[in-house]
C-alpha cells in the first residue's frame, strides 16, 4: 500500500498510500518510528470541504503513541487528491469502509472522524465488527443551524470546495443515519468530543447526540471552535485509545 515512506527522528513514520476504489482514494499513513504499531489501527476521516491534512496533528499524536493511522481524502473534495464525486453522505461511509479493508489482516479498526467524518465514523463502525469509534465536532441534528443566515452562507461557501452533495443534503442524510448507527454501535466504546465555542454544532446539539448512544460512551469538551476540535482533541483521543486498546 505505501507509495513512498519517510521516517521522522525516531518518532513517527509517514507515507503516502492509495486505497482501491472506485475511485481510488489518496491517503496518508502514519505509524510509530519503530515500525511496530499497536494492535488496534485507526482510520481517520476529515470533515466536509476539508482534506486528510486537516487531521495531521491528531494523526501524528496517535502515531507517537504507537497507533498506525490511515487518513484518506474523501471523494469529491477539491482540497484533496482522490478525485471522484461525493454523490451523497454514504459515499463518505463507503470510503471509510474501503480504508478499513485496506488495513484488513493488520488488526481491529477504530474509526475516528471530524464533523461529516465523525458521522461517517459512527456509521462505518456500526456496519463492521469495528473495535469502536470517535466523533469530533458532531451533534444532532446536524442540520440544526441551517436557518441561521450566517451559518447557511458559510455552508454555501464550503460547498464550493466539494464536487457533489451540498452541506444540507449531506447533513440530512447524517441525521437519518445517526440514531440507528449509534444503537447498532452499543456495546462497543464510543467517544464524543465537542468544542465549547462551536457555532455550527454547539454543545446543546452534542447533548442530544450523546443521549442517543448506548453504553459504553464517553464525552469530553475542549476549548475550540468547530474547525479546531480535531486538533484540540488530540490528547483526549490518544488517552481514550490507550485506556481501552493499549
Amino acid at each position: 500500500m505505501p507509495a513512498q515512506a519517510a521516517t521522522g527522528p525516531g518518532l513517527i513514520r509517514v507515507y503516502t498510500a492509495r486505497i482501491p476504489g472506485p475511485p481510488p482514494l489518496a491517503a496518508v499513513g502514519y505509524g510509530p518510528g519503530n515500525g511496530v504499531p499497536r494492535k488496534v489501527r485507526v482510520v481517520a476521516l476529515h470533515g466536509y470541504s476539508s482534506s486528510k491534512h486537516s487531521l495531521d496533528p491528531l494523526s501524528a499524536e496517535l502515531a507517537r503513541a504507537g497507533f498506525a493511522v490511515l487518513a484518506p481524502d474523501l471523494p469529491g473534495h477539491k482540497l484533496g487528491a482522490s478525485g471522484g464525486v461525493l454523490f451523497q453522505f454514504e459515499t463518505a461511509v463507503e470510503a471509510a469502509l474501503a480504508a478499513a479493508h485496506a488495513f484488513a489482516g493488520d488488526g481491529p479498526v477504530v474509526f475516528v472522524g471530524h464533523s461529516m467524518g465523525a458521522a461517517a465514523a459512527v456509521v462505518a463502525a456500526a456496519a463492521l465488527p469495528a473495535a469502536g469509534a470517535v466523533s469530533l465536532g458532531l451533534g444532532y441534528p446536524v442540520t440544526r443551524e441551517r436557518d441561521n443566515p450566517a451559518v447557511y452562507a458559510h455552508y454555501l461557501e464550503r460547498w464550493a470546495w466539494v464536487d457533489g452533495a451540498s452541506p444540507l443534503e449531506a447533513g440530512l442524510a447524517m441525521d437519518a443515519a445517526l440514531p440507528g448507527a449509534l444503537q447498532a454501535l452499543a456495546g462497543r466504546p464510543w467517544l464524543l468530543v465537542h468544542g465549547s465555542r462551536d457555532l455550527e454544532l454547539p454543545p446543546a446539539s452534542a447533548d442530544a447526540l450523546f443521549a442517543l448512544a448506548g453504553e459504553p460512551k464517553t464525552r469530553v469538551m475542549v476549548d475550540a471552535d468547530h474547525a479546531g476540535v480535531a486538533t484540540a482533541a488530540r490528547t483526549a483521543v490518544r488517552d481514550w485509545l490507550l485506556d481501552r486498546f493499549a
